[in-house]
Protein backbone atom coordinates (compact mmCIF):
# COMPACT_ATOMS: atom_id res chain seq x y z
CA UNK A 1 0.00 0.00 0.00
CA UNK A 2 1.06 3.60 -0.60
CA UNK A 3 0.19 6.72 1.35
CA UNK A 4 -0.29 10.16 -0.13
CA UNK A 5 -1.52 13.14 1.84
CA UNK A 6 -2.83 10.84 4.55
CA UNK A 7 -4.82 8.73 2.09
CA UNK A 8 -4.01 5.10 1.38
CA UNK A 9 -4.45 3.67 -2.08
CA UNK A 10 -3.60 0.48 -3.91
CA UNK A 11 -2.09 1.17 -7.33
CA UNK A 12 -3.31 0.84 -10.00
CA UNK A 13 -6.86 0.38 -8.70
CA UNK A 14 -6.86 3.59 -6.71
CA UNK A 15 -5.21 6.71 -8.02
CA UNK A 16 -3.63 9.35 -5.77
CA UNK A 17 -5.66 12.54 -5.52
CA UNK A 18 -3.25 14.74 -3.62
CA UNK A 19 -2.99 18.38 -4.68
CA UNK A 20 -0.67 20.69 -2.72
CA UNK A 21 -2.66 23.15 -0.64
CA UNK A 22 -0.95 26.06 -2.37
CA UNK A 23 -2.67 25.02 -5.61
CA UNK A 24 -6.21 25.09 -4.16
CA UNK A 25 -8.13 28.32 -4.78
CA UNK A 26 -11.42 29.66 -3.44
CA UNK A 27 -14.57 29.51 -5.59
CA UNK A 28 -14.48 33.30 -5.82
CA UNK A 29 -10.93 33.28 -7.22
CA UNK A 30 -11.82 30.40 -9.55
CA UNK A 31 -14.71 32.40 -11.05
CA UNK A 32 -12.51 35.47 -11.49
CA UNK A 33 -9.77 33.46 -13.26
CA UNK A 34 -12.00 31.00 -15.16
CA UNK A 35 -11.59 30.82 -18.92
CA UNK A 36 -15.15 30.53 -20.34
CA UNK A 37 -13.89 28.26 -23.13
CA UNK A 38 -11.91 25.94 -20.87
CA UNK A 39 -14.55 25.91 -18.13
CA UNK A 40 -18.05 25.76 -19.66
CA UNK A 41 -21.03 26.84 -17.54
CA UNK A 42 -22.00 23.32 -16.44
CA UNK A 43 -18.48 22.59 -15.18
CA UNK A 44 -18.44 25.87 -13.24
CA UNK A 45 -21.77 24.94 -11.62
CA UNK A 46 -20.51 21.48 -10.61
CA UNK A 47 -17.25 22.79 -9.17
CA UNK A 48 -18.82 25.58 -7.12
CA UNK A 49 -22.04 23.87 -6.01
CA UNK A 50 -22.77 23.51 -2.29
CA UNK A 51 -25.44 20.86 -2.88
CA UNK A 52 -25.46 17.08 -3.25
CA UNK A 53 -23.13 16.01 -6.06
CA UNK A 54 -25.07 12.77 -6.53
CA UNK A 55 -28.29 14.71 -7.12
CA UNK A 56 -26.55 17.04 -9.57
CA UNK A 57 -25.13 14.10 -11.51
CA UNK A 58 -28.53 12.39 -11.58
CA UNK A 59 -30.05 15.58 -12.99
CA UNK A 60 -27.29 15.84 -15.55
CA UNK A 61 -27.58 12.22 -16.70
CA UNK A 62 -31.34 11.82 -16.14
CA UNK A 63 -30.81 8.53 -14.37
CA UNK A 64 -29.47 6.79 -11.28
CA UNK A 65 -25.85 7.19 -10.24
CA UNK A 66 -23.99 4.01 -9.29
CA UNK A 67 -21.57 3.87 -6.36
CA UNK A 68 -18.51 1.61 -6.58
CA UNK A 69 -16.52 1.44 -3.34
CA UNK A 70 -12.88 0.82 -4.22
CA UNK A 71 -11.44 0.90 -0.72
CA UNK A 72 -12.95 1.55 2.67
CA UNK A 73 -11.65 1.05 6.16
CA UNK A 74 -10.46 2.63 9.36
CA UNK A 75 -7.11 4.39 9.49
CA UNK A 76 -5.51 7.29 11.37
CA UNK A 77 -6.03 10.84 10.11
CA UNK A 78 -2.97 12.66 8.79
CA UNK A 79 -1.95 16.00 10.30
CA UNK A 80 -3.18 18.13 7.39
CA UNK A 81 -6.67 16.61 7.34
CA UNK A 82 -6.88 16.67 11.14
CA UNK A 83 -6.14 20.39 11.12
CA UNK A 84 -8.84 20.99 8.51
CA UNK A 85 -11.37 19.02 10.59
CA UNK A 86 -10.30 20.31 14.01
CA UNK A 87 -9.45 16.88 15.42
CA UNK A 88 -6.28 15.30 16.78
CA UNK A 89 -3.74 13.91 14.29
CA UNK A 90 -3.74 10.12 14.15
CA UNK A 91 -7.33 10.02 15.40
CA UNK A 92 -9.28 7.09 13.96
CA UNK A 93 -11.35 7.74 10.83
CA UNK A 94 -13.23 5.86 8.16
CA UNK A 95 -11.55 6.52 4.81
CA UNK A 96 -13.64 5.77 1.75
CA UNK A 97 -12.60 5.78 -1.95
CA UNK A 98 -15.44 5.55 -4.49
CA UNK A 99 -16.36 5.95 -8.14
CA UNK A 100 -19.66 7.58 -9.09
CA UNK A 101 -20.80 6.29 -12.47
CA UNK A 102 -23.76 6.30 -14.81
CA UNK A 103 -24.47 3.61 -17.43
CA UNK A 104 -20.93 2.30 -17.03
CA UNK A 105 -19.25 5.70 -17.47
CA UNK A 106 -17.15 6.94 -14.56
CA UNK A 107 -18.06 10.53 -13.77
CA UNK A 108 -16.33 11.29 -10.49
CA UNK A 109 -13.74 9.84 -8.10
CA UNK A 110 -14.19 10.77 -4.44
CA UNK A 111 -12.26 10.25 -1.22
CA UNK A 112 -13.95 10.88 2.14
CA UNK A 113 -12.26 10.98 5.55
CA UNK A 114 -14.73 10.73 8.45
CA UNK A 115 -13.47 10.89 12.07
CA UNK A 116 -15.18 8.08 13.96
CA UNK A 117 -15.49 10.27 17.06
CA UNK A 118 -17.94 12.48 15.13
CA UNK A 119 -20.16 9.68 13.82
CA UNK A 120 -23.10 8.12 15.60
CA UNK A 121 -23.45 4.36 15.39
CA UNK A 122 -26.25 4.33 12.81
CA UNK A 123 -24.41 6.65 10.42
CA UNK A 124 -21.12 4.77 10.79
CA UNK A 125 -22.92 1.50 10.06
CA UNK A 126 -24.53 2.98 6.94
CA UNK A 127 -21.17 4.25 5.69
CA UNK A 128 -19.49 0.89 6.23
CA UNK A 129 -22.24 -0.89 4.28
CA UNK A 130 -20.96 1.05 1.29
CA UNK A 131 -24.13 1.01 -0.80
CA UNK A 132 -25.08 4.71 -0.78
CA UNK A 133 -23.20 7.92 -1.67
CA UNK A 134 -22.40 9.85 1.49
CA UNK A 135 -24.70 12.80 0.77
CA UNK A 136 -27.60 10.50 -0.08
CA UNK A 137 -27.00 8.49 3.09
CA UNK A 138 -27.14 11.64 5.22
CA UNK A 139 -30.37 12.71 3.51
CA UNK A 140 -31.91 9.27 4.15
CA UNK A 141 -30.98 9.54 7.83
CA UNK A 142 -32.62 12.98 8.06
CA UNK A 143 -29.22 14.55 8.76
CA UNK A 144 -28.89 17.67 6.59
CA UNK A 145 -25.30 18.44 5.66
CA UNK A 146 -23.58 21.79 5.16
CA UNK A 147 -20.51 22.06 2.92
CA UNK A 148 -17.89 24.69 3.74
CA UNK A 149 -14.26 25.64 3.06
CA UNK A 150 -14.73 24.72 -0.61
CA UNK A 151 -11.52 24.89 -2.65
CA UNK A 152 -10.97 24.14 -6.35
CA UNK A 153 -7.87 22.86 -8.12
CA UNK A 154 -6.47 20.79 -10.99
CA UNK A 155 -4.21 17.79 -10.98
CA UNK A 156 -2.40 15.73 -13.57
CA UNK A 157 -2.41 12.00 -12.93
CA UNK A 158 -2.10 9.55 -15.81
CA UNK A 159 -3.55 6.60 -13.88
CA UNK A 160 -6.69 8.44 -12.86
CA UNK A 161 -7.08 10.03 -16.31
CA UNK A 162 -6.84 6.59 -17.88
CA UNK A 163 -9.53 5.28 -15.51
CA UNK A 164 -11.77 8.09 -16.79
CA UNK A 165 -10.98 7.15 -20.40
CA UNK A 166 -9.07 10.40 -20.91
CA UNK A 167 -5.58 11.10 -22.22
CA UNK A 168 -2.62 10.73 -19.82
CA UNK A 169 -1.75 14.43 -20.12
CA UNK A 170 -5.27 15.65 -19.35
CA UNK A 171 -5.44 17.86 -16.27
CA UNK A 172 -8.37 16.93 -14.05
CA UNK A 173 -10.58 19.41 -12.25
CA UNK A 174 -11.07 18.64 -8.57
CA UNK A 175 -12.42 20.20 -5.42
CA UNK A 176 -12.18 19.70 -1.69
CA UNK A 177 -14.49 20.73 1.14
CA UNK A 178 -15.60 19.93 4.65
CA UNK A 179 -18.93 18.37 5.42
CA UNK A 180 -20.71 19.40 8.62
CA UNK A 181 -23.75 17.61 10.02
CA UNK A 182 -25.76 19.32 12.75
CA UNK A 183 -22.97 21.88 13.27
CA UNK A 184 -20.35 19.15 13.79
CA UNK A 185 -17.54 18.74 11.26
CA UNK A 186 -18.03 15.22 10.02
CA UNK A 187 -15.88 14.68 6.93
CA UNK A 188 -13.18 15.96 4.63
CA UNK A 189 -14.04 15.29 0.98
CA UNK A 190 -11.97 15.36 -2.22
CA UNK A 191 -13.78 14.96 -5.57
CA UNK A 192 -12.06 14.55 -8.95
CA UNK A 193 -14.15 15.11 -12.10
CA UNK A 194 -13.98 13.20 -15.37
CA UNK A 195 -12.91 15.45 -18.24
CA UNK A 196 -15.72 13.83 -20.25
CA UNK A 197 -18.39 14.80 -17.71
CA UNK A 198 -19.59 17.91 -19.52
CA UNK A 199 -18.95 16.82 -23.10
Amino acid sequence: MTRLGGLTYDPPLIAPVGTPLAEWITPEQFLIDADPVETPPLLRVLLTSDGSMTTLLESLRLGPIDLEVIRQGEEPIDTETALRLGVRPREAAITRHVWLSHAGQRLLYAVSVLPTSHLDAALAEGILRGVEPLGRLLDACGRPAVRDHLRIGRLQNATLADAFGAGPSDRLWCRTYRLAVEHTLTASIVEVFSPRLVE
